[in-house]
């Protein structure tokens, strides 16, 4: 596995955004698998030291991964610094990962949209029944605070 795909979501998409942000101050070739450099952080710089063959060993002095085997934001703006065409794929796979999961959502709320409405009014009172009834708490409570006058009385 890859640095990127070691690291947590939110950690890809902060490194993203120092990346993006220009908050590698400098970096400089190790050996072909190690690269160091430095990452302003929140107030302060941070070393950061990356592996591409064994990322769990690269280190950063952050509080996040300091001593841990734990890829953080900075380790992922490093790489993304070094490899910035790395950066442009993480986004765009992210873009057609988030429309196709729009184009799923909108199917998936026309299936619906088109099953309710040619359900009969008893099948409609009984599903309706069955999500006040075994749903949520909110839910019940929103329904009643909307519909019911002498929920308030």
């Amino acid at each position: 596995m890859g640095l990127i795909d070691l690291a947590s979501g939110a950690s890809a998409w902060r490194g993203y955004d120092y990346y993006q942000g220009k908050k590698v101050l400098h970096y400089k070739k190790i050996n072909d698998h190690t690269y160091s450099g430095k990452v302003n952080g929140s107030g302060r710089d941070y070393d950061v030291e990356i592996n591409l063959d064994k990322p769990r060993t690269s280190k950063c002095n952050c509080p996040h991964a300091d001593g841990k085997r734990i890829i953080c934001k900075h380790m992922v703006a490093l790489y993304f610094a070094v490899f910035p065409k790395e950066a442009e794929r993480f986004y765009n796979e992210a873009l057609q990962a988030e429309q196709e999961e729009e184009e799923r959502q909108d199917k998936l709320q026309r299936l619906v949209v088109d099953y309710v409405s040619k359900m009969k009014k008893d099948e409609l009172q009984e599903a309706l029944l069955e999500v006040l009834l075994n749903g949520p708490e909110w839910q019940y409570e929103h329904f009643l605070r909307d519909n019911i006058r002498e929920y308030w009385e």
